[in-house]
């Protein structure tokens, strides 16, 4: 299909809107460097599976972060004593693709219709009818020009190919399930991309920066974070996170919308907390250098 020029202008300047997003949002989140060849699931791993977890990756233990990107799934993070490395499984493991250290779900329940456009921990995607592209830049920075035709998506004059995994979908009906095992003595970053309807429970985490961004109706919810260099949680929706324990040297808690932000117990040097919308926080602790802003007829309760 050859989008129309008004189409292509549109589609062009919704890009570079979404761009600016990406670098006002999450340029602060770091992703492997290295940017390695993306890579399905083993081809001996079964493509569904009921009621049973499948471990089908892993991520070495010194990887700097883990990053996680998500939608419509139950996720559960775990601190495992004596694991050597970061392993991965799943009901449905033939949805998910894994380069270095960025575990994305590529493969959905239901195929998604039509074209949308994304900005998500690892960059900006185009979304084609349920086949996920990573949108490449220049080296300076720029996505020039954007062109979808007879099924195929070239960026700044060159074709992109799927990410494996969205080009060729298992059979799997879900709802996805995905269990995450981290060696206990490990102190890289977590980084949550969570869209749709998902559940996010973490039962604990320890050193490096924890982010995370939950879209639409997800939620979160956390053990102890302790001795974290920066958390930063953004609620876009009616979404909600929950932390029960919270130390770190930076906090950053957004919210836009009627979503949800609760801190039980926490300690910062450098905070701060934005409403924009409906929606409540509540933080529970010592909160330094606080800085807040509301906008609409949501709130922020801040208690010793």
């Amino acid at each position: 299909m050859q989008l129309s020029e008004n189409s292509s202008n549109l589609f062009r300047g919704s890009v570079v809107l979404l761009f600016l997003f990406v670098l006002g949002l999450i340029a602060d989140w770091p992703v492997e460097a290295a940017n390695p060849a993306l890579v399905a699931p083993a081809a001996n791993v079964p493509a569904a599976v009921t009621g049973a977890l499948v471990p089908f990756a892993e991520v070495a233990s010194n990887a700097p972060e883990l990053v996680l990107a998500l939608e419509s799934v139950k996720l559960s993070v775990r601190r495992v004593a004596g694991a050597q490395a970061i392993s991965i499984a799943s009901n449905c493991p033939a949805h998910w693709n894994v380069s270095g250290n960025v575990v994305r779900q590529v493969g959905f329940s239901t195929t998604q219709k039509g074209v949308s456009l994304r900005a998500d921990s690892t960059g900006a995607i185009a979304i084609v009818n349920g086949r996920i592209y990573q949108l490449p830049r220049e080296a300076d920075g720029s996505l020039r020009s954007i062109q979808m035709k007879d099924g195929e998506v070239v960026i700044n004059g060159r074709k992109l190919e799927p990410l494996a995994g969205s080009d060729k979908p298992g059979a799997c009906t879900g709802p996805d399930q995905v269990e995450v095992r981290v060696p206990d003595g490990y102190a890289g970053g977590l980084v949550l991309s969570v869209h749709g309807a998902s559940t996010v429970q973490v039962d604990g985490w320890q050193g490096g920066s924890v982010m995370a961004s939950l879209q639409g109706e997800s939620s979160l919810v956390t053990g102890k974070l302790q001795g974290l260099a920066k958390a930063v949680v953004d609620v876009q929706g009616s979404g909600s996170a929950q932390i029960k324990g919270l130390s770190a040297k930076a906090f950053v808690a957004n919210i836009n919308g009627s979503g949800s932000v609760v801190v039980d117990s926490g300690s910062a040097e450098l905070s701060n907390a934005t409403v924009t919308g409906s929606g409540t926080m509540t933080l529970k602790g010592k909160f330094k250098n606080l800085k807040q802003s509301v906008t609409g007829t949501g709130q922020i309760q801040v208690k010793d």
